[in-house]
């Protein structure tokens, strides 16, 4: 059976050590090391949550933080290969805090092809699109915004 790449806003807490792997080991982490430790400074600092067998990413003094993760599903397995964590951040903006990517679906892995990071910032602009006041999104570990169209 061919793979496929879902997207998903739930994740069940048995994966809670492949999360950890991609939210707080990331391999590449360390190119943004200072853009995560500001944005942690600023927002809080991200912790995972079991809500009733659900995994759930929670920030500090930010309790609308929600999160959204690319799921390889094949042959009935099932592991979590991207998350992207966001929030309203004022009237008319979206602000991705954190984001992780599989090291197989970064630049140069075996899945690279899917675009996994891609993937989940179209959902946030999907999101942007259906969320009343919504006209931007802004990624916290970049200095420019992204524009997407008027909800």
């Amino acid at each position: 059976m061919a793979y496929q790449i879902k997207v998903k806003s739930r994740l069940p807490a048995l994966m809670r050590g492949q999360l950890e792997t991609l939210l707080f080991f990331n391999a590449r982490q360390h190119r943004k090391r200072e853009e995560i430790a500001a944005t942690i400074a600023r927002y809080g600092l991200p912790e995972l949550v079991d809500d009733r067998g659900w995994l759930r990413v929670q920030v500090a003094g930010n309790p609308d933080v929600q999160t959204l993760y690319a799921v390889h599903e094949e042959d009935g397995r099932a592991r979590p290969v991207g998350v992207i964590v966001y929030l309203r951040d004022g009237q008319d903006l979206i602000t991705v805090l954190h984001v992780g990517v599989a090291d197989d679906y970064g630049a140069g892995g075996r899945y690279a092809s899917e675009r996994v990071l891609q993937q989940l910032m179209q959902h946030i602009r999907q999101v942007a699109r259906r969320t009343a006041g919504i006209s931007h999104v802004a990624v916290a570990y970049r200095a420019s915004r992204l524009r997407t169209a008027t909800a």
